[in-house]
């Protein structure tokens, strides 16, 4: 297990894996300041309830950064280092594949980062003697809400992702790494 972890994290093409997350993160965070921007220039025009609007506009684009597009770049930029990384002797199908397989891991650690403070929450609430299927139990919905949230992001968020793996691919192509990149996808 060691030996797996310690050959994973000396795989080539962690830089451009994480430039590639950085930008998903930055595009999506110009995204949501343009809508928020938005919103409260149509806020202001209701003057009677813009102060409690415009707060709320901006606390949820920051929520929303942290819970949704921080979480969404990070699984892009980990899916394009060690499971599907971009290689410039891909073709545009097999990069807008691993890319919308990108986004989807992203959308799954937007899940997880929905779903384990739940979890934590949860069982630190509950007394000790309590049966884990009714933990589960109570937990099922909201993680089943929170799966179609993630799910909801990751189609919103999915062009930003194949767009950065498209523009990370031709880059690649005119600055090609001293080794040859490789993921989990390859080695199957």
């Amino acid at each position: 297990m060691t030996e797996t972890m310690t050959k994973a994290m000396k795989r080539p093409g962690a830089v451009p894996a994480s430039l590639a997350g950085l930008g998903v993160f930055v595009v999506l965070l110009a995204i949501g300041f343009v809508q928020a921007v938005l919103a409260t220039l149509s806020a202001v025009t209701w003057s009677s309830i813009a102060g409690d609007y415009l707060g709320q506009i901006w606390s949820d684009q920051l929520l929303s950064s942290l819970n949704g597009r921080l979480p969404f770049a990070v699984g892009v930029a980990l899916c394009l280092w060690q499971i599907a990384p971009i290689a410039p002797a891909l073709r545009l199908a097999h990069v807008v594949t691993r890319s919308i397989l990108a986004a989807l891991l992203g959308g799954a650690v937007v899940w997880l980062v929905l779903v384990v403070p739940q979890i934590i929450v949860e069982i630190a609430s509950t007394p000790f003697q309590t049966p884990a299927s009714d933990v589960l139990g109570k937990l099922g919905l909201d993680a089943l809400q929170d799966l179609f949230r993630a799910l909801a992001l990751t189609a919103g968020y999915l062009p930003v992702a194949v767009l950065a793996a498209i523009l990370l691919w031709g880059w690649l192509q005119r600055h090609p790494l001293d080794k040859a990149v490789h993921g989990t996808l390859d080695e199957v």
